[in-house]
């Protein structure tokens, strides 16, 4: 049916006197259940659906969307998409996805509702029972039924029914010693586990919030080690997407512009491109056909990331970009990298603002504590640290065995060294 009516919108646009379409229609069927100040607030379904439409003419591209397939809307949108093409300037980079087909069903396609029920009643109680004094501020478990459907008048055929459970979690703690600052986790799942805590470092992140009450400044400038958590790590690995992306290849700011093949980061670091997980799906926004790929192997950059405009206006190759990215654990626990750390800090968040092209930086560390001769201490507050994110792949000191998987892969605890604490 979705796939009946993307071809009848297609036809629609090309008569419109267009000479490339591209086609995105998408349905959700969303069943969740909300939590706000520790108790269950809301549970509902809602449905939505979304039609996007990117058109050329001319070498000239527009782009339109709307919430709704009623055919009256449709129409009023593509009679508005073939006003704005005229304004908008030529460029012969513009295309659209072509050649790619393929009908996929990924994960659980009907949501089980007494599932996100008991999800909520265990974190509730895990919360309750283990660490009372957090406070759940907001919480979210769903499911969601996603069926998309892409076309182009190019050859482009992907059709996608993916399902997939949600949770979100926000909070903090208070206490007598005061309050902690504001916390979150969250991902994609399979299914909903029993031990649902274990998900997402759900049972650190309370633990460590309970032990934010009481801070502590550090007394002394001083060089020293961070260890990352999964999310910091995360923040690190989105200023290496953007360094590889279309902004800064475009912009010429991209220290890696000219760097494939080149070791940019320690030999520890190999990080993939991959197809498993609840939240990845096998075709991108752009509708083109994902490939696992090595990005980094032994810290070796082996590929640039610009989109499919991106490489043909900067004439790069083109590697298909989805959500999936894994880094490979290695054999040092936490515990060893705690021990091994004279001085610095383990690092929940990380706020670096906006980095120089260069990679320079200074940022406040979040969710953080002290670590002293091999210990972790007092967690901190007002902390800064300073470096180059560059600098900071090269000086990985080690990477840990453990990880954690929100949804699109495993992250694990990296250790760097060199960071300058203020």
């Amino acid at each position: 049916m979705m796939k009946g009516l993307a071809e009848k919108i297609l036809t629609q646009v090309m008569s419109s006197s267009f000479d490339e379409v591209c086609i995105t229609l998408t349905e959700n069927l969303k069943n969740e259940l909300n939590i706000a100040h520790n108790k269950v607030s809301l549970m509902r379904s809602t449905e939505s659906e979304k039609l996007a439409i990117m058109a050329i003419q001319d070498n000239r591209k527009v782009t339109g969307s709307t919430s709704t397939t009623d055919p009256e809307a449709v129409t009023n949108l593509i009679e508005e998409m073939a006003r704005d093409v005229t304004t908008t300037p030529p460029d012969e980079a513009n295309a659209v996805a072509f050649d790619q087909r393929g009908s996929f069903v990924k994960g659980t396609q009907k949501a089980d509702l007494e599932s996100l029920v008991q999800g909520a009643k265990n974190i509730l109680a895990y919360r309750s029972q283990t660490f009372p004094s957090f406070q759940i501020e907001e919480g979210l478990l769903d499911h969601n039924l996603n069926k998309t459907t892409v076309l182009s008048s190019r050859g482009c055929e992907l059709e996608l029914s993916h399902g997939f459970y949600g949770m979100v979690l926000m909070g903090s703690s208070k206490d007598k010693h005061g309050s902690s600052s504001f916390s979150y986790t969250g991902g994609m799942m399979e299914s909903i586990p029993p031990d649902i805590q274990n998900q997402f470092n759900i049972q650190s992140m309370m633990e460590n919030s309970v032990q934010e009450t009481k801070t502590c400044q550090i007394k002394e400038k001083f060089t020293g080690d961070v260890i990352l958590m999964p999310n910091a790590v995360s923040s690190l690995m989105r200023w290496l997407f953007g360094q590889l992306g279309d902004f800064a290849l475009m912009q010429d700011t991209s220290i890696y512009k000219k760097a494939v093949g080149e070791i940019i980061a320690d030999e520890q670091l190999d990080l993939y491109h991959i197809l498993e997980g609840p939240g990845v799906v096998p075709f991108n926004n752009e509708g083109f056909l994902l490939e696992p790929f090595h990005l980094l192997e032994k810290g070796q950059l082996k590929s640039l990331l610009p989109s499919y405009y991106g490489s043909r206006k900067l004439g790069l190759p083109h590697q298909p970009l989805g959500m999936g990215w894994e880094i490979t654990s290695r054999k040092t626990s936490q515990e060893e990298m705690i021990y091994s750390v004279n001085r610095g800090a383990l690092v929940g968040r990380l706020s670096m603002g906006s980095p120089a092209p260069n990679g320079d930086f200074s940022g406040v560390i979040k969710n953080s504590f002290l670590l002293e001769k091999g210990k972790r201490t007092t967690a901190l507050s007002e902390t800064m640290i300073t470096g180059n994110i560059a600098q900071m792949l090269k000086d990985i000191v080690a990477i840990s065995k453990e990880s954690t998987n929100f949804g699109t892969g495993n992250i694990p605890w990296i250790q760097i060294k060199g960071l300058q604490f203020s």
